[in-house]
C-alpha cells in the first residue's frame, strides 16, 4: 500500500505544484497567520482540483470504497490521507501570501492582465458570470474568489522566481549537490526480455534479412555465399527476382553485418503497416529459463562491476549500457503509463541495496538484473543526462528549498477546528479538471 501512496503523492504535485491560498470576502477563515486568512472554501476548492486530478488519472473516485480503502497501519483511509496532505499544502500557500508581501514584492500590470484574460476565458465558456458561477458554486468558490486563488498562484510563482530563479540559478550549488545525493540514484541494468520482435523467416526457418526497412530486398552475403541451380536448369531467384546466395550448409547467406532484420510490423484499421513491431510473449517455460539466467548474473555480478560490464557488451540483449538515474522517494514518474512504471520498482529496491550489489527486477518487459552505482557529482548538468534524467531536477530543487522554507513558518499558522470539521471531505467535494 506504500506504493500506491507514493503514485497517488505525485498526482498530488502534478495538482497543487504552481497553486496558492489567499483570504477570500467575508467567508469563514480556516487558517490564520498574522494578518493573513485562507477560507474555508478555499481548502474545498483545493480538494476539488485533487479529486479532478485523480480522476483524471483513471482512480475510480466515484466509488466509495476506494475513499474507505486502508493506505497504513493506523487505519487511514485515502479520504483522511487526501484531506491531511491538502491541509498541510494549504498551510504552505498560506505562508506564501505572507512572504509575498514580508519580501515586498508586487504584481505588474501583465501579471494582472493575464489573470484578467484568464477569467474572461471562463466567463466566455461558461455563457455569463452567473453561469459561472453555478458551476463553480460546486467547488466552493464564485467568480471573486477564484480571482484571488490565481492572484496567489501568481504570487508564488513570482516568489520561487524571487527566492531561487526561474531554473534554480539562485540556489548555491553545494546545497544543489546535497539534494542530488541525497534523492537520487545511479544504477545500470541488463534487460533480459521475456518477449521477442516476430519476424520473416525463410523456408529454413531462419530470420530474414533485407537491405532496407521497406523490405523491397534481400540482403545476401555475396562476398561468402554461393548461387544455386533450380530444377529448371536456371539460377535459383528469390521473390523479388533476384539470385539468391547459399553458404555452405546449403542456407540462405545473409549479409547479417549490413542488412536490416525483418521485422514484422502491426498493421493499421487501412492494412497499411505501422511503426510497432508485433511482439510475441515467451512461454512460462522459456521465461524460467530465462530467470534462471538472470539469478546467475547476479550471482556473478554481485559486486563486481567489471563483471556486469562485461556481461553488458557480451549478452545480445536490450541491454542499456550506461548509467541512469531515477528520483529515489518516489521512483521515475516521468509518466503514469506502463512504459515508465517499472521504473518504480527498480526504484524501490535500489533504496535497500549497496553500491555495486545487484538484483533482479521483474517487470512486463522482462528480468532487469540492476547494479547500483555511485552517483557522480554533478550528472544533473551533463547534457545528455538532462535530457534523460534530470528534466525536472531544478523543479524539484525549488520544491524542496520551497518546503523547508514554509516548514519553518509552518508552527506559526493557526487552524480553526471547528471550521475545518464543517468542510466537505475528498469524497463529498465535486471533481474540478477545468479550474
Amino acid at each position: 500500500m506504500k506504493k500506491t501512496i507514493k503514485i497517488l503523492s505525485v498526482c498530488l504535485v502534478f495538482c497543487l505544484l504552481c497553486s496558492s491560498l489567499a483570504a477570500c470576502g467575508q467567508q469563514k477563515a480556516m487558517m490564520t497567520l498574522e494578518d493573513k486568512t485562507l477560507s474555508v472554501n478555499v481548502y474545498e476548492f483545493l480538494l476539488s482540483r485533487m479529486k479532478g486530478t485523480l480522476g483524471y488519472y483513471g482512480y475510480d473516485i466515484t466509488n466509495e470504497s476506494f475513499w474507505r480503502t486502508i493506505v497504513s497501519s493506523d487505519g487511514m483511509t485515502y479520504d483522511d490521507y487526501f484531506c491531511a496532505e491538502i491541509e498541510r499544502e494549504a498551510k504552505y500557500y498560506l505562508i506564501a501570501d505572507h512572504l509575498f508581501d514580508e519580501y515586498g514584492l508586487t504584481l505588474s500590470a501583465s501579471d494582472e492582465k493575464a489573470i484578467d484574460d484568464l477569467m474572461a476565458k471562463h466567463e466566455k465558456n461558461a455563457g455569463s458570470r452567473t453561469a459561472l458561477n453555478e458551476k463553480l458554486k460546486v467547488f466552493g468558490v464564485n467568480y471573486e474568489t477564484l480571482r484571488q486563488i490565481y492572484v496567489t498562484e501568481t504570487k508564488i510563482g513570482l516568489l520561487k522566481d524571487h527566492l531561487y530563479g526561474k531554473d534554480a540559478e539562485k540556489v548555491d550549488v553545494l546545497q544543489k549537490e546535497q539534494y542530488f545525493l541525497a534523492n537520487y540514484v545511479c544504477f545500470e541494468q541488463i534487460l533480459i526480455p521475456t518477449y521477442y520482435y516476430v519476424t520473416d523467416l525463410d523456408r529454413f526457418d531462419d530470420v530474414v534479412y533485407y537491405t532496407d526497412e521497406k523490405h523491397t530486398a534481400i540482403a545476401y552475403d555475396k562476398e561468402n555465399g554461393k548461387t544455386a541451380i533450380d530444377e529448371t536448369g536456371d539460377i535459383a531467384k528469390d521473390i523479388f527476382g533476384d539470385p539468391e546466395y547459399y553458404n555452405d550448409e546449403g542456407k540462405i547467406a545473409y549479409d547479417k553485418e549490413n542488412g536490416v532484420v525483418g521485422y514484422i510490423y502491426e498493421k493499421d484499421k487501412d492494412g497499411k503497416p505501422t511503426q510497432n513491431r508485433v511482439v510475441e510473449k515467451y512461454d512460462e517455460k522459456t521465461k524460467g529459463q530465462l530467470y534462471s539466467n538472470a539469478l546467475e548474473y547476479v550471482e556473478v555480478c554481485d559486486g563486481n562491476v567489471q563483471k556486469f560490464e562485461q556481461y553488458q557488451s557480451d549478452i545480445d540483449s536490450e541491454s542499456e549500457g550506461e548509467e541512469m538515474y531515477l528520483f529515489a522517494s518516489a521512483g521515475y514518474y516521468a509518466s503514469l503509463n506502463s512504459s515508465a512504471a517499472y521504473f518504480d520498482d527498480i526504484a524501490e529496491a535500489l533504496l535497500d541495496m549497496e553500491v555495486g550489489e545487484c538484483r533482479v527486477v521483474s517487470s512486463e518487459y522482462g528480468y532487469h538484473v540492476v547494479q547500483k552505482r555511485e552517483s557522480k557529482s554533478g550528472a544533473y548538468n551533463d547534457k545528455e543526462m538532462k535530457e534523460s534524467f534530470f528534466a525536472d531536477f531544478s523543479d524539484n530543487v525549488i520544491e524542496y528549498m520551497w518546503t523547508k522554507l514554509c516548514q519553518t513558518y509552518a508552527p506559526r499558522v493557526s487552524v480553526d477546528g471547528e471550521v475545518r470539521n464543517s468542510a466537505p471531505n475528498m469524497k463529498e467535494v465535486g471533481a474540478n479538471v477545468l479550474y
